[in-house]
């Protein structure tokens, strides 16, 4: 009997060790989605009533983020959720393209871009992906066999604007 314990036991950490091996986990909040439920109905659509470059009166991080965290639609939000709407509220702030990766299965990931207008474009090591978009601001990556998470890149564009979300930095954009 203890031998089929260790085993199942050994077995159990050696798969625990295989899916935490690359270390990449999705956003740990919809902040697009967040948004345009707490915020949008004081700040706008994808941040319209703001104006532009807002962020500039800040002067430091953690001031935006003082100012975020004060918000009514960021009450009882955990500290990683408040990291993921300062960079969408500093995004906004500059008219750029978010991205976040929100949603990983068995072989796709899925996550949002605002504005919900914006082309993607996703590679891995010169691979190219297909992204489709189940409806805006939703985005969705059918993953082949052959690519790792790491190799990921997702290209958002909007007017001149662009941005690139490269899985092994973070799980989205506008990190600073």
């Amino acid at each position: 009997m203890r031998g089929v314990i260790s085993a199942t036991a050994a077995f159990v950490a050696v798969v625990g060790v295989a899916l935490s091996a690359s270390g990449l986990r999705p956003a740990p909040v919809k902040a697009v989605e967040t948004y345009e439920r707490k915020c949008s109905s004081c700040h706008g659509k994808e941040g319209a009533l703001l104006e532009k470059g807002f962020e500039k009166k800040y002067r430091s991080d953690g001031e935006l983020r003082e100012m975020v965290e004060s918000m009514p639609g960021a009450m009882g939000m955990r500290p990683e959720e408040l990291d993921v709407m300062v960079a969408y509220t500093r995004a906004i702030s500059r008219r750029e393209p978010f991205l976040v990766w929100t949603t990983q299965g068995a072989n796709t990931i899925e996550g949002e871009v605002s504005p919900g207008s914006a082309t993607l474009r996703a590679t891995a090591k010169r691979q190219t992906l297909k992204v489709s978009r189940p409806a805006p601001p939703r985005w969705r990556i059918e993953l082949p066999k052959s690519v790792r998470l790491e190799d990921i890149e997702i290209v958002a564009q909007s007017g001149a604007h662009r941005v690139t979300l490269r899985l092994r930095e973070s799980p989205y954009s506008h990190t600073k």
